[in-house]
């Protein structure tokens, strides 16, 4: 992950400051303070000022509102520079939450709710972790993203496809194209899990189905890979997009809930094998006309063998 801050000399007073974006609602600037410490400032006209009592406690994190010439700013500093990954994940889901706003107060407004957000997620006594099954459905969204997409679409317009951290029924949405990514382990009887009736009802023309089989491997195997070292490669080629690509697929991960760190050291995989499927009225699965009224949620399971008649390459 870039750091941001590391480019930004520090100060003899007060501090400096670089500009995020110049295609934003508010003033936003990584900030380096008298005694090195990272600063990240948003800055907005008086008219947007929100009620300080608002402001959460922020683990790790001080706030606060501080006065300026003309305008407001909201400053956040980080109290212990070593854990800049995660602070740098919060700077950027406020600035991909907040870039669609309307006004400057619809703009702090939303970076006030996600503070709200952090300061839930940051007061745990532990880090949450991906269940098992999150990370191979995580790895087999990035597999997709990485192999198949970004090879005909570029990053900038692939990482724009990824739906599915943002809650939508399928993962990806690829111009007239709905695309669902499963994962699954080898076994004898090979099946996939459907979450919800929602997830295989596509609202788009064409609907496909990709089921990745990922199988537990040692660090030694020449295609072996754990979800850090996958997202650390894919942060490299990443690394000559724009800030806001980079910023984008920052924020995605961490909608789906992955923070760095060293428990995902752990296992290794290798992905075994990669097919697809068309999804059509044929396709093996519940349809939301054909379930009995007064039903609203259900998850099932489908079986591999039964969709491979349906095995078909995606043509985007």
């Amino acid at each position: 992950m870039r750091n941001p801050w590391e480019a930004i000399a520090t100060p003899v007073r007060e501090f400096n400051v670089r500009l995020v974006s110049d295609n934003h609602p508010l003033r936003l600037y990584w900030g380096k303070d008298v005694r090195d410490g990272y600063l990240f400032i948003v800055e907005f006209s008086n008219a947007a000022k929100p009620d300080i009592k608002s402001l959460p406690d922020l683990a790790g994190i001080r706030i606060a509102m501080a006065p300026a010439q003309s305008c407001c700013r909201l400053v956040l500093l980080l109290n212990e520079t070593p854990n800049w990954e995660l602070f740098k994940s919060l700077c950027v889901d406020l600035i991909q939450a907040s870039k669609v706003s309307s006004s400057q107060l619809d703009a702090v407004n939303t970076i006030m709710h996600r503070l709200v957000r952090w300061h839930e997620f940051l007061k745990r006594e532990k880090l949450h972790l991906l269940s098992t099954e999150a990370v191979k459905g995580l790895i087999g969204e990035l597999l997709f993203l990485k192999n198949v997409l970004v090879p005909k679409f570029g990053w900038e317009e692939s990482i724009s496809f990824w739906k599915g951290p943002l809650g939508a029924p399928q993962d990806f949405a690829v111009h007239d194209t709905a695309v669902e990514i499963k994962a699954q382990s080898g076994s004898s009887k090979p099946y996939i899990h459907i979450s919800s009736l929602e997830q295989m009802e596509a609202q788009l023309p064409k609907f496909y189905l990709v089921v990745n089989t990922l199988a537990t491997t040692e660090p030694n195997h020449e295609r072996a890979f754990t979800l850090n070292s996958l997202i650390s490669d894919i942060r490299v080629e990443l690394g000559n997009m724009s800030d806001m690509t980079r910023d984008l697929f920052e924020s995605l991960i961490f909608q789906v809930g992955y923070v760095k760190v060293e428990q995902y050291d752990s296992p290794y995989f290798q992905c075994v094998s990669t097919k697809s499927f068309f999804v059509n009225d044929d396709f093996p699965r519940l349809r939301m006309d054909d379930i009995p009224s007064g039903i609203t949620k259900a998850s099932y399971q489908i079986s591999l063998d039964s969709c491979l008649p349906f095995e078909k390459e995606i043509a985007f």
